[in-house]
């Protein structure tokens, strides 16, 4: 199968996708809560991983034909990968929601562009610089900021959701880096339905004590509505426009747009939700955007991305 073109053929299209991914992904927190007022986060992981897997491989044979033949190593570096952009990041992110407000959630996921250029450094995909390194900080100052500066005490009412949602970054920036290997090689579509698939498995495996007690007759319209908000547009539409777009920038440039999440996102808990930003908020999302703009901001002096 050829190679999919990258940014400079296919124009402004990815960052068209990228900018609707994080609409998509800003409506997560925010369908998310109302959708765990009737189910638990662990059924919630459940039915987001089954039914994107379900729907993601319905697209991927429709628009993007058979999967290429792959070797026992491929799909194990595929099972690695659901491990980290899957279980990881769908079982940490949606248990830490459940723990803090949705305000917080989307403020923390902006930290992955940050743990995106660490992991990159890490794994020498990314030249360091002093800039870049020093946005790191500068980021992570606004993480503890917002936690809080009392001794991280477990007693605060969100610092363990928290907690469990800036864990949820660092996995996915890690499956971030390492997906764009194997996306030079095969079909984007294909590749998010496949991980999916694999992932869906020990996410069901975990919610299970959860699942045998669901009752589907039970739940409300609403309740139903928002489960199908967070499938269809937080996961289906997210991933997959997500997974296109990466084929064909990076995954820093990926990352930078998550900037765009949190204003959504916060904007819709308002409206939604009634949460009201407090000013330890504001400045917390003023150094996390200062230091993810600082490094990832090109310049002539930086390598290539991610």
């Amino acid at each position: 199968m050829a190679v999919e073109p990258r940014a400079r053929d296919a124009g402004l299209a990815p960052y068209v996708a990228l900018l609707f991914v994080q609409i998509f992904f800003g409506t997560l927190p925010v369908l998310g809560k109302v959708a765990m007022r009737e189910l638990t986060p662990f059924t919630l992981a459940a039915v987001r991983g089954v039914f994107g897997a379900l729907l993601l491989s319905i697209a991927a044979r429709a628009f993007a034909g058979p999967a290429p033949r792959q070797t026992l190593g491929d799909r194990l570096e595929i099972a690695f990968l659901a491990l980290f952009g899957i279980v990881a990041n769908q079982v940490l992110f949606i248990s830490g929601l459940h723990r803090t407000t949705a305000t917080h959630a989307t403020l923390l996921v902006a930290t992955v562009p940050i743990f995106t250029i660490v992991v990159g450094l890490l794994m020498r995909r990314e030249r360091p610089s002093a800039r870049r390194l020093l946005g790191v900080p500068i980021a992570f100052g606004g993480v503890v900021f917002l936690l809080g500066t009392a001794g991280l005490s477990f007693g605060s009412t969100t610092l363990v959701g928290d907690l469990l949602v800036t864990l949820n970054s660092a996995a996915y920036a890690f499956f971030l880096v390492r997906a764009r290997d194997v996306l030079a090689r095969r079909s984007a579509l294909s590749f998010v339905a496949q991980v999916f698939r694999y992932g869906a498995i020990p996410i069901v495996l975990i919610a299970l004590p959860d699942l045998v007690r669901l009752r589907p007759a039970e739940l409300s319209g609403e309740g139903l509505a928002a489960a199908a908000g967070v499938v269809l547009l937080g996961t289906v539409g997210a991933y997959a426009l997500n997974a296109w777009a990466l084929a064909r920038t990076g995954a820093s440039t990926t990352a930078f747009f998550i900037y765009i999440q949190p204003l959504f996102a916060g904007v819709l808990a308002y409206l939604v939700l009634g949460e009201t930003p407090s000013p330890r908020l504001f400045g917390a999302a003023i150094l996390i955007f200062a230091g993810v703009a600082f490094a990832i901001w090109p310049s002539r002096a930086d390598g290539p991305a991610a």
